[in-house]
C-alpha cells in the first residue's frame, strides 16, 4: 500500500473491512437461538479473537493492553461495547426496518462529533455524500419504518451515538489500541448478555461452526480494518462507507436463503453505493491535487 497516500489508505482498509462485514447478517439468520446467547458466544469469540491478534500485531500480553487502555482508549472501549449492547436491545424491543433507518444517521452524529469536538470543518461533499446515503437508506427501507416500540427506537439512536462517539474519538487520539479496545469491550458485551440471561449450552454443533466463523473471523478482521480507518480518514468518512453492510447485507440473505428483495432495496442500495464511491473518487482527486509535486 505504498503508493497510496494516507486518505486513500484509509479509504482501501475500511471499504475492505465493511465488504468482509456483510456476511454478518446472514451468519446471525442462520443461528436458530435467542439474541443474549446469540451475543454473548459471538462476542466471546470475537474478544478471544482481537486479543489473539494484538499479541501478534502490538507484540504485547492482553494484560498489558488492557492496562494501556485504562491510560489510553477506556473510553473509546466503553463506547464499542456499549454499541453492541444497544444494538441488541435496539433489534429486540422494535422492528428491525427502524433500528437500520436509525443507524443510518451515524455519519451525520459522526459528522456533527466531528465538528464540535476537534473542532475541524468537513468537505462539502462530504456532507452532501452524507444526506444522500441517508436518502438511499429511506429508500431502501420505505414503508417499512414504523409500528416499533419507542423504547427500542431509542437505544437505536444509542447505538448509533456510541459507535460514531467511539470512531470520532479514534479520530482524535491515533494512539488508542483499536483492537484492544474491540477486544475489551467485547468481553464486556459477553459478561452483559450473561447477565442478561444467555444460556451457554443452547447453541447445537452447527450454531457453534457459525457463531465462531462470525464471532471468531469475520467481526475481528472487518471491525479491526474499520476501527483503523479513523487513524487515516475522517469518522464521518468511515460511518458513510459502513452503510456499505447496511444496503449489501440483505443481498448475501437473497443469494443464500432466497429471500426476496423488493426493487427499492436495489434502487436504495445503488444510491447509497453510488454516493460512497464518487465521495471516495472527490476525495481521492482533492488529495492528489493538494499534494506537493
Amino acid at each position: 500500500m505504498s503508493q497510496f497516500n494516507s486518505h486513500q489508505r484509509g479509504v482501501l482498509i475500511t471499504v475492505i473491512g465493511v465488504l468482509i462485514l456483510t456476511p454478518d447478517a446472514l451468519l446471525v439468520r442462520l443461528v436458530e437461538m435467542d439474541h443474549w446467547t446469540l451475543l454473548f458466544w459471538r462476542t466471546l469469540f470475537a474478544g478471544i479473537s482481537f486479543f489473539t491478534l494484538n499479541s501478534f500485531i502490538e507484540n504485547s500480553s492482553p494484560i498489558k493492553a488492557i492496562s494501556g487502555l485504562f491510560k489510553n482508549g477506556l473510553f473509546t472501549t466503553l463506547m464499542f461495547g456499549g454499541s453492541n449492547i444497544c444494538f441488541v436491545i435496539s433489534i429486540t424491543h422494535t422492528v428491525v426496518a427502524n433500528t437500520l433507518v436509525i443507524l443510518a444517521s451515524m455519519p451525520f452524529i459522526a459528522a456533527v462529533l466531528t465538528v464540535g469536538l476537534m473542532r475541524k470543518n468537513l468537505e462539502l461533499r462530504t456532507w452532501i455524500t452524507i444526506f444522500l446515503a441517508m436518502a438511499g437508506i429511506a429508500v431502501v427501507f420505505w414503508g417499512r419504518f414504523g409500528d416499533g416500540n419507542t423504547f427500542g427506537d431509542i437505544f437505536a439512536i444509542l447505538c448509533a451515538l456510541f459507535m460514531a462517539a467511539a470512531l470520532v474519538t479514534v479520530s482524535l487520539n491515533p494512539k488508542i489500541n483499536t483492537t484492544a479496545a474491540l477486544g475489551l469491550g467485547s468481553f464486556l458485551t459477553a459478561l452483559f448478555s450473561l447477565y442478561m440471561g444467555a444460556d451457554l449450552t443452547a447453541p447445537s454443533p452447527r450454531d457453534f461452526v457459525y457463531l465462531f466463523l462470525n464471532g471468531g473471523i469475520i467481526i475481528p478482521i472487518a471491525l479491526g480494518l474499520i476501527a483503523y480507518g479513523p487513524k487515516l480518514i475522517s469518522a464521518p468518512e468511515v460511518s458513510l462507507i459502513m452503510l456499505l453492510e447496511t444496503v449489501l447485507g440483505p443481498y448475501w440473505v437473497w443469494l443464500v436463503l432466497s429471500e426476496r428483495l423488493p426493487l427499492q432495496t436495489f434502487v436504495g442500495g445503488a444510491l447509497v453505493v453510488t454516493a460512497i464511491l464518487v465521495n471516495a473518487w472527490l476525495g481521492y482527486k482533492s488529495e492528489r491535487s493538494t499534494a506537493p509535486v
